[in-house]
This record gives structure tokens, C-alpha cells and sequence, in this order.
């Protein structure tokens, strides 16, 4: 075993990966609940940080916005925008497809990550969706 990156040592070197790129063999099960729990920690972190930066544009981009003023400035705008939008994907689904290759179990977390996220927000919908039935109904009389 090579102890700096956790690979075994082989005969044939001809692929000369970077070292971060090198896939890690996990030896214990400790190793590898710590890193799926590293990989949902990542994705519910990760997340919440992007979508404070995407409000934080929001806001500022409505505090400058003035009516009237030149389609440049509006186009701009809007491509700045787009790109804070889907910024969020690529940088989940990037990260996802790295973790599979190098940290197999960081990927497997953060795509657990997305299912509780998915979860979370189907068991709220479902409770909104009853308390509005519940309020329309009440106000029915």
C-alpha cells in the first residue's frame, strides 16, 4: 500500500493520475460512514450557502435595478442571473460525479443528501396542502 493516498503500490504506472484524482480504498467501515456522513454535511452546507449567495444577488440586483434604464445593463443582468441559477447544478451534480471517482462514499452521501432534502420537502408539502384544506374548510360556514 502506498500510505500517502491509500492505493496500492502496482507494477504498472503508465496512468501517472494525479494524486487527486487517485481513488481511495476504504479499510474499515469507520472510514466509510464517516464519509458518507462527510458527504451529506457537504450537500446540506454546500446547498444552504448557495442559496444565501442566489437571495444575497437577488436583493442587491433589485436595490440597483432602475426603471428605464439600457437594454446592456438589463442583459447583463439577466445573464448574470442564469448563471447563479444553474450554478447551484453544476456545482452539485460536478462535485457528485468527482466524489464517484475519488471518495466513492462522499458521492453516495451527498446523493443521500438530495433524497432527505427530497423527503423534507414532499412531508412539508403534504402538511401545507392539509393545513390549507383545513383553513378553507373552516372558513366555509
Amino acid at each position: 500500500m502506498n500510505s500517502e493516498n491509500n492505493t496500492p503500490i502496482s507494477s504498472n504506472d503508465s496512468d501517472n493520475k494525479p494524486p487527486w484524482l487517485t481513488r481511495k480504498i476504504y479499510e474499515t467501515d469507520a472510514e466509510k460512514k464517516r464519509d458518507f456522513w462527510i458527504g451529506v454535511g457537504i450537500f446540506f452546507v454546500l446547498n444552504i450557502a448557495l442559496a444565501l449567495c442566489q437571495w444575497g444577488l437577488f436583493a442587491v440586483s433589485l436595490e440597483f435595478t432602475v426603471p428605464g434604464s439600457d437594454s446592456v445593463s438589463s442583459t447583463l443582468a439577466s445573464i448574470l442571473y442564469l448563471v447563479f441559477t444553474l450554478a447551484p447544478w453544476v456545482i452539485n451534480i460536478g462535485l457528485i460525479v468527482f466524489f464517484a471517482f475519488t471518495r466513492s462514499q462522499i458521492a453516495l452521501g451527498m446523493v443521500a443528501g438530495f433524497g432527505i432534502a427530497l423527503f423534507l420537502v414532499i412531508c412539508l408539502g403534504v402538511i401545507f396542502m392539509v393545513w390549507c384544506f383545513a383553513t378553507l374548510s373552516l372558513g366555509s360556514y
